[in-house]
């Protein structure tokens, strides 16, 4: 049988099949073809009883008796393009806004059935159509479409996309709708999410919120959807991750691809699967392309949401038994604050060189967690951090175990002093004060955990944190969008072309190359606890080919004996030197014919650590 006639009959039987079960659902709109993803245009019929009628829209407004009759099949072509051009719409204060001269659209049909009194009998039906043919393509990416009535998003007094009643012209940065929070700024919206391959995934009602932080008022927004059973269906059932066997979501987040930090993307993404491979409780996270109201939005990422309800999916019990700390001291994002703030404040006094103190320390909190999360966060030199995007969590009455959830600010400059940042005590705020330096500061009191904590640092600078490790997630992070940032850019005109997007990012494999390097010669922040007869000044060169130099100052007035040892990372004592300080500055010279890698050496109860390339 010839394919166009195969063609032919399949279409038949598809549409008197959907008839007849409309005949039987008088209360709901039927289409021939469902959401997605299309090579060409096609014809597109609806369906309803008989007595009664269907109205529909194009621009991702809910039909009212005012909208457009059905009467025959609708052609999918670029007639059916939304009109209403949103994206012109100043959804950012003046001086950052940006409208391009065009923009990509998708299909959008929104219909329902109403009677002959023009009375609403039926849901709202949604479906969207990305065809090719018309310059529909996202380069492998999934769909999100989000339709919703506009006034939801852009009235001047209740719209949370625009900067609104509750804007301040000379305080931009937290004023706006943009920045209003809670239930009265959650809107009833459509979402969808198709797979590029196969359409499939999820199509239903859901709440949107505007979510994150001062970004809020970029030109990308991040948004948070709320599945509800007032919207219709309590869960978002689908297995959006495939590192995930999690199939059932109660939120989901688009988090920006640009974010005011930064018009690099991939770097978000990178650290989050740096995260996962180290076991840390991280965001499953994927590169997806919004489309708003049937028009063009950009990358954005899909993730979890690091709350009660990730913590429910993830490890079960209770989700009112979550107790989770948002930034140390000033948001309980769930349960109490309780035991986190009685566990400060005792640590503001205690000295945790004496081992008792820092054995009870360690009956609070996850401390192997803890040593991961901090060799991470130092590791990409997290410019927001840690004053600002900390999370930690307890069940119960069980220990604290720390989140890993935002790189935005990270993966840029790898001379940034994290050492000097992650221990700060005389910062007053932000990136890093007294507070929120504290806990680590203690801990280094300790030799026990300040050795554990070199050691995991050592073997994760050369296992993931080396450029052989983090040079595959920056690869497939930025493969996965690379098509797809002309599109991008020319929706938001930042960075100009793919070309720029390129020399941006880069920056972040010049820091993948350069960290491990740069954080050998900031270690040495942690080196000094607990000795006050020298310090370590610095090695040099570092990376060396196995002969270089250790600038030594001594503090004291008399000649101090010490010895030097060098051990590899598996704890081996290779070779070892008796060591003659004189006080002020002394230089040692050592030669060592080693395999490249990194090596500990010990001198006293100091270590320092050096690379031979």
């Amino acid at each position: 049988m010839p394919r166009q006639i195969r063609h032919i009959i399949t279409a038949v039987f598809v549409i008197l099949t959907q008839a007849i079960f409309a005949q039987q659902r008088p209360d709901a709109v039927v289409f021939s073809q469902k959401g997605g993803f299309y090579d060409e245009s096609f014809t597109l019929s609806l369906f309803c009883s008989t007595e009664n009628h269907i109205r529909y829209t194009t621009n991702g407004s809910t039909p009212d008796s005012t909208s457009t009759l059905y009467k025959d099949p609708l052609y999918l072509d670029s007639l059916l393009f939304s009109k209403s051009n949103i994206y012109t719409i100043r959804t950012t204060p003046e001086s950052i806004f940006f409208a391009p001269d065009t923009i990509q659209h998708c299909i959008t049909i929104r219909a329902a059935v109403f009677d002959a009194n023009e009375n609403r009998k039926s849901d709202v039906a949604t479906q969207s159509y990305f065809i090719k043919s018309l310059g529909c393509d996202t380069h492998g990416l999934p769909i999100v479409s989000v339709n919703t009535d506009s006034l939801a998003l852009f009235d001047y007094n209740t719209g949370i996309y625009i900067p609104g009643a509750h804007f301040n012209p000379d305080s931009i940065n937290w004023t706006g709708n943009y920045y209003q929070e809670g239930k009265e700024w959650e809107r009833r919206v459509n979402i969808e999410y198709y797979e590029n391959e196969n359409n499939t995934g999820i199509n239903q009602q859901c709440g949107m919120r505007i979510h994150g932080g001062n970004g809020r008022r970029g030109l990308q927004k991040c948004v948070k959807f709320y599945a509800r059973e007032e919207y219709g269906k309590k869960k978002f059932k689908y297995r959006f991750f495939e590192d995930l066997d999690n199939e059932s979501f109660d939120h989901l987040v688009l988090h920006p691809f640009f974010t005011q930090w930064y018009s690099y993307g991939i770097n978000y993404q990178i650290c989050n699967m740096m995260a996962r491979d180290l076991g840390l409780e991280s965001l499953a996270t994927r590169p997806v392309v919004l489309f708003l109201n049937g028009e063009y939005w950009g990358i954005y990422y899909l993730c979890e949401k690091p709350d009660e309800n990730y913590l429910h999916e993830h490890f079960g019990g209770n989700e009112d038994e979550y107790n989770i700390m948002g930034n140390w001291y000033n948001k309980c994002e769930n349960g109490s604050a309780a035991n986190f703030l009685e566990m400060m404040t005792w640590l503001k006094n205690a000295d945790l060189r004496e081992q008792a103190n820092y054995d009870y320390l360690c009956s609070l909190i996850d401390i192997e967690n803890f040593i991961d999360y901090y060799c991470l966060e130092l590791f990409i030199a997290n410019n927001d951090w840690p004053d600002n995007n900390m999370r930690c969590w307890q069940y119960g009455d069980g220990k604290w175990r720390w989140i890993f959830y935002d790189g935005d600010a990270a993966l840029v400059s790898p001379q940034f002093d994290a050492f000097a940042n992650a221990t700060n005590e005389n910062g007053t705020g932000w990136p890093a004060d007294a507070r929120s330096t504290l806990m680590f500061r203690k801990l280094l009191e300790n030799d026990q955990f300040t050795e554990t904590f070199r050691e995991r640092f050592t073997e994760l600078m050369i296992t993931q944190f080396s450029y052989n490790s983090t040079k595959q997630l920056f690869d497939a992070a930025a493969n996965s969008v690379r098509d797809e940032v002309p599109h991008l850019t020319a929706r938001f005109g930042t960075p100009h072309n793919l070309t720029a997007w390129e020399n941006n990012i880069a920056t972040i494999d010049d820091f993948l190359q350069n960290r491990v390097r740069d954080l050998n010669q900031q270690i040495n922040d942690i080196s000094n606890v607990g000795d006050t007869n020298f310090v370590v000044e610095t090695i040099y060169p570092n990376p060396s080919n196995g002969d270089f130099y250790l600038i030594l100052s001594c503090d004291k007035h008399e000649i101090i004996y010490n010895a030097i040892a060098i051990y590899n990372v598996l704890g081996q004592k290779l070779s070892s030197k008796d060591l003659i300080l004189m006080p002020g500055l002394n230089t040692v010279e050592i030669s060592c014919d080693y395999a490249p890698g990194i090596y500990i050496m010990k001198i006293g109860n100091k270590t320092e650590r050096f690379v031979i390339q």
